[in-house]
């Protein structure tokens, strides 16, 4: 195993080449890309722009751990909608092989094509007194729809396999796939060996998830990481250490199971996170790197408690 980060706490919106040689100035050999949109993935992601990411990444000895693009609408049942988004996810199929990604991850659909903008954001949960997405669903064929689902992640795949891409899902509260039995069933009805997780456990805390259970429930398919920290309530994402997660527990789990990847940290919700919805996405004086440097001690100290190794 081996330390990495994702671009997009420390800079949302690219260009990231100063991004990349920030992460490897604090120390971290992994970097995890990102295309918010198709306009990025056209615009910024030229092949001149991919070339140059690529030669500073080896040129630094990093590695591009993962790609990340989620094509909110693809489990829409509007054929104009979900093959617009398919179209999309094979772009990024394209751009993370170009860049020399063997992971494309997207965050699991909403039923029905649903986008996040729609719902109450998971971090207000605890102020409401009554939570519910009240009529979403209503008179809706659900056994459709989940095999609507599955058939366009089985299209995703087939197509990333053309490239020798694995397609990572990341799961996420209120989603077709929310914690690890979901994932697994998705696995069995999808039926591709190169579908696996992208395990974030701050979205299957709160989902319902004992994220170390997780880690032994998703062997064989575990194949990128998310590390952030949380309440266990709301999907907020701390410095592991700062919240209810068991990170000794989940090191000694990932170790058991044989993972060599990336503990890669997402920290969106930290003093210096660049995430625009944050509460604190207004700190100043470098406290991003004092989070993400106080995540890696934290973890390479209960590694070395039980004897992990961390490149």
């Amino acid at each position: 195993m081996y330390f990495g980060a994702p671009v997009w706490p420390l800079k949302w919106d690219p260009p990231y080449d100063e991004t990349i040689v920030r992460l490897h100035e604090l120390g971290f050999k992994g970097v995890e890309m990102i295309g918010w949109s198709r306009k990025a993935l056209d615009e910024y992601y030229t092949k001149e722009t991919i070339q140059s990411l690529k030669e500073l990444v080896k040129k630094l000895g990093m590695v591009v751990t993962n790609f990340n693009h989620t094509p909110e609408g693809i489990a829409s049942l509007d054929e104009a909608v979900y093959k617009e988004k398919f179209d999309n996810f094979c772009k990024t199929i394209e751009v993370a092989a170009e860049l020399g990604s063997e992971n494309v991850t997207q965050v699991a659909g909403f039923p029905f094509g649903h986008g996040h903008e729609e719902f109450i954001e998971l971090r207000h949960l605890a102020e409401m007194q009554v939570w519910s997405y009240g009529s979403i669903g209503e008179g809706l064929d659900w056994q459709k729809g989940y095999d609507h689902y599955v058939e366009m992640i089985r299209k995703c795949c087939r197509y990333a396999a053309k490239f020798g891409l694995r397609v990572l899902i990341e799961p996420h509260p209120y989603r077709w796939a929310n914690n690890a039995p979901a994932l697994l069933r998705l696995f069995d009805h999808v039926g591709e060996k190169n579908l696996g997780c992208n395990f974030d456990p701050s979205h299957m805390f709160p989902s319902g998830d004992m994220p170390e259970w997780a880690v032994y429930m998703l062997k064989g398919r575990l194949w990128h990481t998310h590390f952030s920290d949380n309440d266990a309530l709301t999907n907020v994402h701390w410095r592991p250490g700062q919240g209810k997660i068991n990170w000794k527990a989940v090191m000694k789990a990932l170790d058991d199971i044989g993972y060599t990847g990336t503990i890669n940290f997402e920290l969106e919700d930290v003093p210096g996170a660049a995430t625009p919805t944050s509460a604190v996405s207004q700190c100043i004086n470098n406290e991003m790197e004092n989070e993400i440097l106080a995540a890696k001690r934290y973890i390479a100290g209960l590694c070395a408690e039980q004897g992990i190794e961390i490149q």
